[in-house]
Protein backbone atom coordinates (compact mmCIF):
# COMPACT_ATOMS: atom_id res chain seq x y z
CA UNK A 1 0.00 0.00 0.00
CA UNK A 2 1.27 3.19 -0.95
CA UNK A 3 2.22 6.43 1.54
CA UNK A 4 -0.65 7.88 -0.26
CA UNK A 5 -3.30 5.65 -0.88
CA UNK A 6 -6.42 6.90 0.09
CA UNK A 7 -6.03 10.94 -0.64
CA UNK A 8 -8.52 10.64 -2.59
CA UNK A 9 -11.46 10.25 -0.43
CA UNK A 10 -10.16 12.07 2.32
CA UNK A 11 -10.12 14.97 0.51
CA UNK A 12 -13.82 15.09 -1.00
CA UNK A 13 -14.47 14.21 2.68
CA UNK A 14 -12.89 17.23 4.07
CA UNK A 15 -14.69 19.04 0.88
CA UNK A 16 -17.93 17.86 2.37
CA UNK A 17 -17.29 18.70 5.64
CA UNK A 18 -16.51 22.33 5.16
CA UNK A 19 -18.76 22.58 2.05
CA UNK A 20 -20.08 25.96 3.35
CA UNK A 21 -16.88 27.30 5.17
CA UNK A 22 -14.90 27.04 1.75
CA UNK A 23 -17.67 28.99 -0.28
CA UNK A 24 -18.10 31.64 2.55
CA UNK A 25 -14.57 32.36 3.25
CA UNK A 26 -13.47 32.10 -0.65
CA UNK A 27 -16.17 34.46 -1.93
CA UNK A 28 -15.23 37.19 0.77
CA UNK A 29 -11.79 36.86 -0.05
CA UNK A 30 -12.22 36.78 -3.61
CA UNK A 31 -14.68 40.04 -4.01
CA UNK A 32 -12.57 42.35 -1.59
CA UNK A 33 -9.82 43.56 -3.35
CA UNK A 34 -12.54 44.70 -6.66
CA UNK A 35 -14.56 46.49 -4.15
CA UNK A 36 -11.34 48.30 -2.58
CA UNK A 37 -10.71 49.38 -5.98
CA UNK A 38 -14.11 50.58 -7.07
CA UNK A 39 -13.89 52.29 -3.91
CA UNK A 40 -10.49 53.71 -4.29
CA UNK A 41 -11.22 54.81 -7.98
CA UNK A 42 -14.40 56.64 -6.28
CA UNK A 43 -12.99 58.21 -4.07
CA UNK A 44 -9.79 59.49 -5.99
CA UNK A 45 -10.92 60.19 -9.43
CA UNK A 46 -8.02 62.55 -10.79
CA UNK A 47 -3.79 61.37 -10.39
CA UNK A 48 -3.42 64.71 -8.48
CA UNK A 49 -6.12 62.90 -5.92
CA UNK A 50 -4.24 59.65 -6.48
CA UNK A 51 -0.68 61.23 -5.44
CA UNK A 52 -2.12 63.02 -2.64
CA UNK A 53 -3.37 59.92 -1.29
CA UNK A 54 -0.27 58.07 -2.45
CA UNK A 55 2.27 60.72 -0.24
CA UNK A 56 0.21 61.09 3.19
CA UNK A 57 -0.12 57.28 2.85
CA UNK A 58 4.00 57.12 2.91
CA UNK A 59 4.05 60.22 5.33
CA UNK A 60 1.78 58.07 7.42
CA UNK A 61 3.92 55.70 9.53
CA UNK A 62 0.99 53.82 11.57
CA UNK A 63 -0.36 53.14 8.18
CA UNK A 64 3.33 51.95 6.69
CA UNK A 65 3.58 49.62 9.66
CA UNK A 66 -0.13 48.25 9.51
CA UNK A 67 -0.88 47.66 5.46
CA UNK A 68 3.43 48.50 4.11
CA UNK A 69 4.63 50.61 1.14
CA UNK A 70 3.05 52.60 -1.48
CA UNK A 71 4.61 51.16 -4.93
CA UNK A 72 2.60 53.23 -7.50
CA UNK A 73 0.30 55.96 -6.89
CA UNK A 74 -2.81 54.71 -9.12
CA UNK A 75 -6.09 53.35 -8.51
CA UNK A 76 -3.97 49.56 -8.95
CA UNK A 77 -1.26 50.56 -6.39
CA UNK A 78 -3.41 51.67 -3.92
CA UNK A 79 -5.44 48.68 -4.01
CA UNK A 80 -2.37 46.69 -3.33
CA UNK A 81 -1.43 48.85 -0.53
CA UNK A 82 -4.68 48.40 0.70
CA UNK A 83 -5.22 44.91 0.57
CA UNK A 84 -1.72 43.13 0.87
CA UNK A 85 -1.89 42.79 4.87
CA UNK A 86 -5.48 42.51 5.08
CA UNK A 87 -5.77 40.15 2.15
CA UNK A 88 -2.82 37.79 3.52
CA UNK A 89 -4.08 38.08 6.94
CA UNK A 90 -7.39 36.33 5.50
CA UNK A 91 -5.81 33.89 2.54
CA UNK A 92 -2.96 32.82 5.89
CA UNK A 93 -4.91 32.93 8.75
CA UNK A 94 -8.07 30.68 7.87
CA UNK A 95 -5.50 28.70 5.50
CA UNK A 96 -3.79 27.43 8.67
CA UNK A 97 -6.44 26.94 10.56
CA UNK A 98 -7.97 24.76 8.32
CA UNK A 99 -4.85 22.67 7.88
CA UNK A 100 -4.76 22.28 12.03
CA UNK A 101 -8.27 21.51 12.15
CA UNK A 102 -7.64 18.30 9.62
CA UNK A 103 -4.66 17.24 10.72
CA UNK A 104 -4.12 17.39 14.67
CA UNK A 105 -8.09 17.94 15.76
CA UNK A 106 -8.36 15.32 13.17
CA UNK A 107 -5.36 13.22 15.58
CA UNK A 108 -6.40 14.90 19.18
CA UNK A 109 -10.08 13.72 18.84
CA UNK A 110 -9.63 10.20 17.80
CA UNK A 111 -11.12 10.44 14.18
CA UNK A 112 -7.88 9.97 12.83
CA UNK A 113 -7.13 6.17 14.41
CA UNK A 114 -10.32 5.22 13.02
CA UNK A 115 -9.36 6.16 9.42
CA UNK A 116 -6.00 4.61 9.47
CA UNK A 117 -7.52 1.25 10.24
CA UNK A 118 -8.69 1.17 6.78
CA UNK A 119 -6.92 1.54 3.39
CA UNK A 120 -5.32 4.90 4.23
CA UNK A 121 -1.65 5.47 3.43
CA UNK A 122 0.52 7.59 6.18
CA UNK A 123 0.68 10.67 4.32
CA UNK A 124 -2.76 10.33 3.06
CA UNK A 125 -4.10 13.10 5.70
CA UNK A 126 -2.31 15.20 5.34
CA UNK A 127 -1.72 15.42 1.91
CA UNK A 128 -5.29 15.44 1.37
CA UNK A 129 -6.02 18.63 3.55
CA UNK A 130 -2.96 20.15 1.76
CA UNK A 131 -4.00 19.47 -1.33
CA UNK A 132 -7.58 20.83 -0.59
CA UNK A 133 -6.15 24.43 0.73
CA UNK A 134 -3.99 25.10 -2.03
CA UNK A 135 -6.00 24.34 -4.28
CA UNK A 136 -9.05 26.59 -2.59
CA UNK A 137 -6.46 29.37 -2.42
CA UNK A 138 -5.97 29.23 -6.01
CA UNK A 139 -9.51 29.44 -7.03
CA UNK A 140 -9.70 32.15 -4.87
CA UNK A 141 -6.59 33.67 -6.62
CA UNK A 142 -8.90 32.90 -9.96
CA UNK A 143 -11.98 34.87 -9.00
CA UNK A 144 -9.86 37.23 -7.40
CA UNK A 145 -7.71 37.56 -10.45
CA UNK A 146 -11.17 37.87 -12.51
CA UNK A 147 -13.09 40.78 -10.18
CA UNK A 148 -10.05 42.69 -10.28
CA UNK A 149 -10.10 42.96 -14.25
CA UNK A 150 -14.03 42.86 -14.28
CA UNK A 151 -13.49 46.36 -11.90
CA UNK A 152 -10.81 47.79 -15.04
CA UNK A 153 -7.63 47.12 -13.41
CA UNK A 154 -4.71 46.02 -15.69
CA UNK A 155 -4.49 42.24 -16.19
CA UNK A 156 -0.89 41.95 -15.68
CA UNK A 157 -1.34 43.47 -11.93
CA UNK A 158 -4.68 41.73 -10.85
CA UNK A 159 -3.15 38.54 -11.51
CA UNK A 160 0.18 39.41 -9.37
CA UNK A 161 -1.92 40.53 -6.77
CA UNK A 162 -3.78 37.97 -6.53
CA UNK A 163 -1.29 34.89 -7.02
CA UNK A 164 0.54 37.11 -4.07
CA UNK A 165 -2.37 36.74 -1.50
CA UNK A 166 -2.82 33.15 -2.71
CA UNK A 167 1.16 32.53 -2.17
CA UNK A 168 0.61 33.49 1.29
CA UNK A 169 -2.38 31.40 2.12
CA UNK A 170 -0.33 28.50 0.68
CA UNK A 171 2.82 29.74 2.98
CA UNK A 172 0.95 29.86 6.33
CA UNK A 173 -1.00 26.36 5.15
CA UNK A 174 2.01 25.16 5.32
CA UNK A 175 2.80 26.56 8.53
CA UNK A 176 0.39 24.78 9.95
CA UNK A 177 1.18 21.58 8.54
CA UNK A 178 4.71 21.78 10.87
CA UNK A 179 2.79 23.38 14.04
CA UNK A 180 0.21 20.53 13.97
CA UNK A 181 3.47 17.77 13.64
CA UNK A 182 4.56 19.53 16.19
CA UNK A 183 2.71 19.29 19.50
CA UNK A 184 -0.03 17.01 20.24
CA UNK A 185 -2.41 19.67 21.16
CA UNK A 186 -4.57 21.02 18.65
CA UNK A 187 -4.69 24.96 20.69
CA UNK A 188 -0.82 25.14 20.91
CA UNK A 189 -0.72 24.18 17.51
CA UNK A 190 -2.86 26.93 16.59
CA UNK A 191 -1.05 29.15 19.05
CA UNK A 192 2.10 28.36 17.42
CA UNK A 193 0.73 29.66 14.03
CA UNK A 194 -0.24 32.83 14.55
CA UNK A 195 2.60 33.20 16.81
CA UNK A 196 4.79 32.57 13.56
CA UNK A 197 2.51 34.86 11.61
CA UNK A 198 2.44 37.73 14.12
CA UNK A 199 6.72 37.00 14.19
CA UNK A 200 6.75 37.82 10.26
CA UNK A 201 3.87 40.69 10.33
CA UNK A 202 6.10 42.25 13.10
CA UNK A 203 9.26 42.30 11.40
CA UNK A 204 7.84 42.92 8.12
CA UNK A 205 6.52 46.01 9.30
CA UNK A 206 9.60 46.96 11.29
CA UNK A 207 11.62 46.59 8.44
CA UNK A 208 9.30 48.94 6.34
CA UNK A 209 8.80 51.54 8.61
CA UNK A 210 12.41 52.17 9.41
CA UNK A 211 13.39 52.17 5.74
CA UNK A 212 15.09 48.68 6.03
CA UNK A 213 14.06 47.06 3.12
CA UNK A 214 16.32 44.03 3.67
CA UNK A 215 14.23 43.00 6.93
CA UNK A 216 11.22 43.48 5.42
CA UNK A 217 13.07 40.61 3.17
CA UNK A 218 13.39 38.59 5.91
CA UNK A 219 9.00 37.83 5.90
CA UNK A 220 7.19 36.45 3.87
CA UNK A 221 4.72 38.87 4.50
CA UNK A 222 7.40 41.41 3.28
CA UNK A 223 7.67 39.24 -0.29
CA UNK A 224 4.00 39.11 -0.79
CA UNK A 225 3.90 43.07 -1.04
CA UNK A 226 7.06 43.38 -2.74
CA UNK A 227 5.50 41.12 -6.25
CA UNK A 228 4.75 44.90 -6.96
CA UNK A 229 1.49 44.47 -8.66
CA UNK A 230 0.33 47.02 -10.61
CA UNK A 231 3.83 48.89 -10.44
CA UNK A 232 6.63 46.78 -12.95
CA UNK A 233 5.82 43.36 -11.22
CA UNK A 234 8.33 41.31 -10.35
CA UNK A 235 7.00 37.50 -10.85
CA UNK A 236 10.42 35.81 -9.41
CA UNK A 237 9.00 36.67 -6.00
CA UNK A 238 6.42 34.13 -6.32
CA UNK A 239 9.24 31.44 -7.04
CA UNK A 240 10.88 32.82 -3.59
CA UNK A 241 7.29 32.04 -1.66
CA UNK A 242 7.00 28.57 -3.99
CA UNK A 243 10.11 26.90 -2.48
CA UNK A 244 9.27 27.91 0.76
CA UNK A 245 5.88 26.49 0.51
CA UNK A 246 7.56 23.12 -0.56
CA UNK A 247 10.44 23.26 2.12
CA UNK A 248 7.54 23.47 4.81
CA UNK A 249 5.71 20.80 3.56
CA UNK A 250 8.80 18.94 3.29
CA UNK A 251 9.78 19.63 6.87
CA UNK A 252 5.87 18.81 8.01
CA UNK A 253 5.92 15.28 6.05
CA UNK A 254 9.93 14.70 8.00
CA UNK A 255 8.44 14.91 11.28
CA UNK A 256 4.74 13.42 10.38
CA UNK A 257 6.86 10.02 9.38
CA UNK A 258 8.89 10.44 12.77
CA UNK A 259 6.14 10.44 15.13
CA UNK A 260 3.32 8.38 16.42
CA UNK A 261 0.23 8.80 15.81
CA UNK A 262 -1.68 11.61 18.36
CA UNK A 263 1.80 12.46 19.52
CA UNK A 264 3.98 15.04 18.74
CA UNK A 265 7.64 15.73 18.18
CA UNK A 266 7.82 18.03 20.80
CA UNK A 267 7.42 16.33 24.07
CA UNK A 268 4.08 16.99 26.09
CA UNK A 269 4.56 18.36 29.22
CA UNK A 270 2.70 16.32 32.46
CA UNK A 271 0.18 18.17 34.32
CA UNK A 272 -0.12 17.69 37.87
CA UNK A 273 -1.65 14.42 39.24
CA UNK A 274 -4.63 16.63 41.26
CA UNK A 275 -6.42 19.58 40.23
CA UNK A 276 -5.41 22.98 42.14
CA UNK A 277 -8.15 24.33 44.17
CA UNK A 278 -9.23 26.81 42.19
CA UNK A 279 -10.69 24.36 39.32
CA UNK A 280 -13.71 23.01 41.79
CA UNK A 281 -16.58 24.74 40.04
CA UNK A 282 -17.75 25.63 36.45
CA UNK A 283 -17.08 28.65 35.76
CA UNK A 284 -13.31 28.06 37.23
CA UNK A 285 -12.90 25.32 35.17
CA UNK A 286 -14.10 27.60 32.00
CA UNK A 287 -11.84 30.11 33.47
CA UNK A 288 -8.48 27.86 32.91
CA UNK A 289 -9.43 26.93 29.63
CA UNK A 290 -10.43 30.62 28.53
CA UNK A 291 -7.63 32.71 30.16
CA UNK A 292 -4.82 32.59 27.61
CA UNK A 293 -7.62 33.19 24.69
CA UNK A 294 -8.68 35.84 26.90
CA UNK A 295 -5.86 37.62 27.96
CA UNK A 296 -4.05 37.45 24.27
CA UNK A 297 -7.18 38.93 22.78
CA UNK A 298 -7.20 41.70 25.14
CA UNK A 299 -3.58 42.29 24.78
CA UNK A 300 -4.20 42.18 21.05
CA UNK A 301 -7.02 44.72 20.90
CA UNK A 302 -5.14 46.77 23.19
CA UNK A 303 -2.22 47.09 20.29
CA UNK A 304 -4.59 47.67 17.74
CA UNK A 305 -6.52 50.07 19.70
CA UNK A 306 -2.87 52.22 19.77
CA UNK A 307 -2.76 51.41 16.04
CA UNK A 308 -5.87 52.68 15.33
CA UNK A 309 -5.94 55.96 17.64
CA UNK A 310 -1.86 56.51 15.99
CA UNK A 311 -3.15 56.41 12.56
CA UNK A 312 -5.55 59.29 12.89
CA UNK A 313 -2.55 61.97 12.50
CA UNK A 314 -2.86 64.71 10.45
CA UNK A 315 -1.91 63.83 7.46
CA UNK A 316 -5.14 60.93 7.48
CA UNK A 317 -7.25 63.98 7.03
CA UNK A 318 -6.59 64.55 3.13
CA UNK A 319 -7.26 60.73 2.99
CA UNK A 320 -10.98 60.94 4.37
CA UNK A 321 -11.66 64.69 3.43
CA UNK A 322 -13.73 63.28 0.28
CA UNK A 323 -17.65 63.76 -0.82
CA UNK A 324 -17.78 60.05 -1.01
CA UNK A 325 -16.92 60.22 2.69
CA UNK A 326 -19.00 63.33 3.68
CA UNK A 327 -21.86 61.17 2.11
CA UNK A 328 -21.39 57.99 4.59
CA UNK A 329 -20.89 60.65 7.42
CA UNK A 330 -24.74 62.26 6.44
CA UNK A 331 -26.00 58.78 5.99
CA UNK A 332 -25.45 57.60 10.07
CA UNK A 333 -27.01 61.39 10.45
CA UNK A 334 -24.18 63.10 11.94
CA UNK A 335 -23.75 65.55 8.77
CA UNK A 336 -21.84 68.28 10.87
CA UNK A 337 -19.35 66.07 12.20
CA UNK A 338 -15.66 65.76 11.61
CA UNK A 339 -14.23 63.22 9.39
CA UNK A 340 -11.59 62.46 11.65
CA UNK A 341 -14.20 61.92 14.61
CA UNK A 342 -16.02 59.66 11.23
CA UNK A 343 -12.61 57.89 10.39
CA UNK A 344 -11.96 56.47 14.45
CA UNK A 345 -16.27 55.81 14.68
CA UNK A 346 -16.03 53.70 11.76
CA UNK A 347 -12.66 52.06 12.50
CA UNK A 348 -14.19 50.85 16.07
CA UNK A 349 -16.94 49.36 14.39
CA UNK A 350 -14.92 47.75 11.84
CA UNK A 351 -12.65 46.04 14.70
CA UNK A 352 -15.65 45.42 17.06
CA UNK A 353 -16.77 43.11 14.37
CA UNK A 354 -13.41 40.90 15.00
CA UNK A 355 -14.64 41.57 18.74
CA UNK A 356 -17.84 39.85 17.89
CA UNK A 357 -16.00 36.93 16.33
CA UNK A 358 -13.95 36.33 19.61
CA UNK A 359 -17.74 35.70 21.26
CA UNK A 360 -18.65 32.79 19.08
CA UNK A 361 -15.67 31.31 19.13
CA UNK A 362 -16.18 31.02 22.91
CA UNK A 363 -19.39 30.20 22.44
CA UNK A 364 -19.02 27.27 20.38
CA UNK A 365 -16.44 26.26 22.87
CA UNK A 366 -19.54 24.00 24.38
CA UNK A 367 -19.76 22.18 20.99
CA UNK A 368 -16.14 21.83 20.83
CA UNK A 369 -16.14 20.58 23.80
CA UNK A 370 -19.51 18.35 23.83
CA UNK A 371 -18.42 16.69 20.44
CA UNK A 372 -14.90 15.97 21.78
CA UNK A 373 -16.50 14.19 24.82
CA UNK A 374 -14.97 16.21 27.40
CA UNK A 375 -18.52 17.38 28.64
CA UNK A 376 -19.71 14.27 29.34
CA UNK A 377 -17.32 13.90 32.13
CA UNK A 378 -17.86 16.76 33.72
CA UNK A 379 -21.54 16.06 33.32
CA UNK A 380 -21.35 12.91 35.06
CA UNK A 381 -20.87 14.84 38.16
CA UNK A 382 -23.28 16.94 39.87
CA UNK A 383 -22.90 19.89 37.71
CA UNK A 384 -25.69 20.96 35.51
CA UNK A 385 -25.62 21.44 32.08
CA UNK A 386 -26.69 25.09 32.56
CA UNK A 387 -23.86 25.31 35.09
CA UNK A 388 -21.29 24.01 32.90
CA UNK A 389 -22.83 26.08 29.72
CA UNK A 390 -22.70 29.49 32.10
CA UNK A 391 -19.31 29.45 32.63
CA UNK A 392 -18.63 29.46 29.11
CA UNK A 393 -21.03 31.65 28.48
CA UNK A 394 -19.79 34.61 31.20
CA UNK A 395 -16.16 34.08 29.94
CA UNK A 396 -17.30 34.93 25.98
CA UNK A 397 -18.93 37.57 27.42
CA UNK A 398 -17.01 39.14 29.72
CA UNK A 399 -13.92 38.40 27.75
CA UNK A 400 -15.48 40.66 24.74
CA UNK A 401 -16.42 43.70 27.08
CA UNK A 402 -12.44 43.46 28.28
CA UNK A 403 -11.40 43.32 24.04
CA UNK A 404 -13.67 46.46 24.26
CA UNK A 405 -12.23 48.16 27.31
CA UNK A 406 -8.83 47.51 25.76
CA UNK A 407 -9.45 48.71 22.36
CA UNK A 408 -11.39 51.90 23.33
CA UNK A 409 -8.70 52.70 26.12
CA UNK A 410 -5.52 52.13 23.48
CA UNK A 411 -7.55 53.88 20.37
CA UNK A 412 -8.61 57.04 22.88
CA UNK A 413 -5.33 57.55 24.24
CA UNK A 414 -3.43 57.14 20.83
CA UNK A 415 -6.18 59.68 19.28
CA UNK A 416 -5.98 62.14 22.31
CA UNK A 417 -2.12 62.20 22.70
CA UNK A 418 -2.21 62.91 18.81
CA UNK A 419 -4.49 65.54 18.31
CA UNK A 420 -3.45 67.05 21.75
CA UNK A 421 -7.22 66.44 23.59
CA UNK A 422 -6.34 63.27 26.13
CA UNK A 423 -10.46 64.44 26.74
CA UNK A 424 -11.00 62.58 23.85
CA UNK A 425 -10.34 59.11 25.68
CA UNK A 426 -13.08 58.67 27.51
CA UNK A 427 -15.29 59.57 24.16
CA UNK A 428 -13.67 57.29 22.42
CA UNK A 429 -13.79 54.27 25.27
CA UNK A 430 -17.60 54.91 25.54
CA UNK A 431 -17.70 54.37 21.70
CA UNK A 432 -16.35 51.22 21.49
CA UNK A 433 -18.42 50.41 24.88
CA UNK A 434 -21.84 50.81 22.90
CA UNK A 435 -20.97 47.71 20.45
CA UNK A 436 -20.81 46.36 23.24
CA UNK A 437 -25.05 44.87 23.53
CA UNK A 438 -24.59 44.18 19.58
CA UNK A 439 -21.62 41.60 20.14
CA UNK A 440 -23.44 40.24 22.89
CA UNK A 441 -26.31 39.51 20.37
CA UNK A 442 -23.91 37.80 17.73
CA UNK A 443 -22.67 35.63 20.95
CA UNK A 444 -26.34 34.89 21.80
CA UNK A 445 -27.11 33.28 17.79
CA UNK A 446 -23.85 31.11 18.04
CA UNK A 447 -25.43 29.80 21.48
CA UNK A 448 -28.69 29.62 19.89
CA UNK A 449 -27.48 27.38 17.57
CA UNK A 450 -25.26 25.39 19.76
CA UNK A 451 -28.38 24.82 21.85
CA UNK A 452 -30.95 23.96 19.92
CA UNK A 453 -29.37 23.36 16.46
CA UNK A 454 -26.06 21.77 16.82
CA UNK A 455 -25.27 20.62 13.97
CA UNK A 456 -26.00 23.95 12.69
CA UNK A 457 -23.48 25.51 14.66
CA UNK A 458 -21.18 26.49 12.49
CA UNK A 459 -23.64 28.28 10.56
CA UNK A 460 -23.20 30.90 13.33
CA UNK A 461 -19.87 32.38 11.53
CA UNK A 462 -21.68 32.81 7.99
CA UNK A 463 -24.39 34.62 9.57
CA UNK A 464 -21.53 36.60 11.20
CA UNK A 465 -19.46 36.85 7.04
CA UNK A 466 -22.99 38.15 5.93
CA UNK A 467 -23.71 40.51 8.60
CA UNK A 468 -20.30 42.10 7.64
CA UNK A 469 -21.01 42.29 3.95
CA UNK A 470 -24.37 43.85 4.31
CA UNK A 471 -22.86 46.07 6.89
CA UNK A 472 -19.86 47.22 4.63
CA UNK A 473 -22.16 47.95 1.67
CA UNK A 474 -25.10 49.31 3.67
CA UNK A 475 -22.79 51.82 4.20
CA UNK A 476 -21.72 52.69 0.66
CA UNK A 477 -25.32 53.12 -0.11
CA UNK A 478 -25.80 49.57 -1.98
CA UNK A 479 -28.34 48.01 0.03
CA UNK A 480 -31.82 49.28 1.35
CA UNK A 481 -32.27 49.92 4.77
CA UNK A 482 -34.84 47.38 4.94
CA UNK A 483 -32.43 44.99 4.82
CA UNK A 484 -29.95 46.33 7.30
CA UNK A 485 -32.23 46.29 10.23
CA UNK A 486 -31.54 42.69 10.89
CA UNK A 487 -27.78 43.91 11.36
CA UNK A 488 -27.12 44.18 15.27
CA UNK A 489 -24.21 47.06 14.93
CA UNK A 490 -26.73 48.73 12.76
CA UNK A 491 -28.59 49.98 16.19
CA UNK A 492 -25.44 51.07 17.84
CA UNK A 493 -25.23 55.20 18.48
CA UNK A 494 -21.58 56.62 16.75
CA UNK A 495 -20.47 57.94 20.29
CA UNK A 496 -17.57 59.75 18.95
CA UNK A 497 -20.03 61.65 16.84
CA UNK A 498 -22.07 62.63 19.32
CA UNK A 499 -24.98 60.52 19.20
CA UNK A 500 -26.31 59.28 22.39
CA UNK A 501 -29.32 56.92 22.10
CA UNK A 502 -29.88 54.40 25.48
CA UNK A 503 -32.80 52.72 23.59
CA UNK A 504 -31.14 50.78 20.55
CA UNK A 505 -28.57 49.22 23.11
CA UNK A 506 -31.68 48.31 26.07
CA UNK A 507 -32.75 46.85 23.06
CA UNK A 508 -29.87 45.01 21.70
CA UNK A 509 -29.16 43.74 25.30
CA UNK A 510 -32.69 42.05 25.82
CA UNK A 511 -32.44 40.11 22.05
CA UNK A 512 -28.66 39.12 23.44
CA UNK A 513 -30.37 37.81 26.63
CA UNK A 514 -33.38 36.62 24.85
CA UNK A 515 -31.18 34.50 22.71
CA UNK A 516 -28.94 33.24 25.14
CA UNK A 517 -31.60 31.81 27.34
CA UNK A 518 -33.12 29.72 24.58
CA UNK A 519 -30.16 28.40 23.60
CA UNK A 520 -29.50 27.64 27.42
CA UNK A 521 -33.17 26.17 27.56
CA UNK A 522 -32.22 24.21 24.30
CA UNK A 523 -29.17 22.81 25.78
CA UNK A 524 -31.00 21.79 29.00
CA UNK A 525 -33.49 19.58 27.13
CA UNK A 526 -31.54 18.18 24.12
CA UNK A 527 -29.54 14.71 24.13
CA UNK A 528 -25.53 15.52 24.31
CA UNK A 529 -23.96 14.35 21.40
Amino acid sequence: MSVLTGTGALARLIVRRDRLLLPVWGLLAAVYPASIASSTAALYPTAEDLHGAADAATANLSQVATRGPVFEASVGGLTAYTVSSAGAMLLGLVSMLLVIRHSRVEEESGRRELVGAGAVGRHAPLTAVLAVVLAANLVIAVLMAGALIGAGLPASGSCALALSLAAAGWTFAAVGAVTAQLTQSAVAARGMGVAVFIAFFLIRAVGDVGGAAWLSWMSPLGWTARTRAFADERWWVLLLLLALVVLLAGIAYRLSARRDLAAGSLPARLGPSAAAPGLRSALALAWRLHRGQLLGWTAGFAVGGLALGGAVSGEIEEQIEAPQIMEMIARVGAGDAEPVDFFVNYLLSMLAWIVAAYGILSALRLRTEETEGRADLLLATPTSRVRWALGHLVMAVTGQAAALIALGAGAGFAYGASSGDLGKLPLVLGAALAYLPAVWAMTGIAVLLAGLLPRLSMAAWGIWVVFILLDVFGMLGQVDESVLVVIPFVHVPWVVLGQVTVAPLVLLSAVAAALGAVGLAGLHRRDIA
